[in-house]
């Protein structure tokens, strides 16, 4: 790759990812750290505390998969339109040279 390639790459690691991270992290020790749920008591409807902490965490994870991709997303995004009003705003590209007098396809003036 050329020096130019990464100079003009983003930050790898931002808030957003790292937010992202943690909401996917989460569930993972939630579910499979043992001692979390190593017992019987509280009972909820009758059901020991093993299964009804599975059957949470099935909507909770839910819940933070949801957040993790809004949140990834919405950063795409955000870089995405940097990066168009960037190409938009150099002289010299398509983008800029186009003149918005022209009319449009459907104008019959």
């Amino acid at each position: 790759m050329s020096e130019h390639g990464l100079s003009t790459r983003g930050p790898v690691v931002t808030p957003a990812r790292l937010i992202a991270a943690v909401c996917v992290i989460v569930p993972f020790v939630a579910v499979l750290w043992v001692p979390i749920f190593d017992k019987d008591k509280p009972e909820v409807a009758g059901f020991p505390f093993f299964f009804w902490w599975q059957l949470l965490w099935v909507a909770v994870t839910a819940a933070l998969m949801g957040l993790a991709y809004f949140v990834v997303r919405r950063e795409e995004l955000a870089r995405k339109a940097v990066a168009v009003a960037a190409v938009q705003e150099t002289p010299g590209t398509a983008a800029a040279e186009t003149s918005e007098e022209e009319p449009e396809e459907g104008d019959s003036e």
